[in-house]
């Protein structure tokens, strides 16, 4: 049985740490962008609670963002499934979601069940977005707000606690040489 090798393995160790802290900076950095990006909540007009109803499940091509960079190269994009909804009222609103598979999405639309959405309209633009029901717009900002600053918390507490470990390391290293 082979023996492992202590030193390369704490060198694995380091790297994967120092990986991880770079990720982090990069995350607390798109947290902060994403959270000045969110519009406020009187930004919205709320246009009230909607019933949708599927009606269709189609093929959509997306960018492929999984599996090796030589497999994102071979299949550039992949297909997934998404089930569209529209509006009960006749309002012309619509609503889609990703499902697993177009046979999931066919049981679905078969079952009729129907989802109630609130609809939320971006004032001084010509378009819209569906929450669940129970948020309206000051709801689903702050909730949005929420995502961004545990985001945000995560990446720091990391950063803290790697540099916090780093510093350390480095003052039990030079206690050691003066010693």
């Amino acid at each position: 049985m082979k023996k492992i090798n202590p030193s390369g393995l704490c060198s694995v160790i380091q790297k994967f740490c120092v990986l991880l802290a770079f990720t982090a900076v990069c995350m607390a950095v798109i947290s902060v962008r994403d959270y000045l990006h969110i519009r406020p909540a009187d930004s919205y007009t709320d246009r009230g609670i909607h019933r949708f109803e599927p009606y269709e499940v189609l093929p959509v091509q997306v960018k492929n963002t999984t599996g090796s960079s030589r497999s994102r190269r071979m299949r550039p994009t992949k297909t997934i499934y998404m089930l569209y909804y529209r509006a009960t009222d006749g309002s012309g609103y619509q609503w889609s979601r990703k499902v697993v598979s177009k046979t999931s999405g066919q049981k679905m639309i078969e079952e009729g069940m129907p989802v109630e959405r609130r609809v939320l309209s971006i004032t001084g633009e010509n378009t819209y977005l569906t929450t669940e029901s129970h948020l309206n717009a000051k709801t689903y900002t702050r909730q949005l707000r929420q995502q961004c600053r545990i985001r945000f918390f995560i990446c720091i507490l990391y950063l803290i606690f790697y540099g916090s470990f780093w510093l350390l390391r480095r003052i039990y290293k030079n206690s050691r040489l003066s010693s």
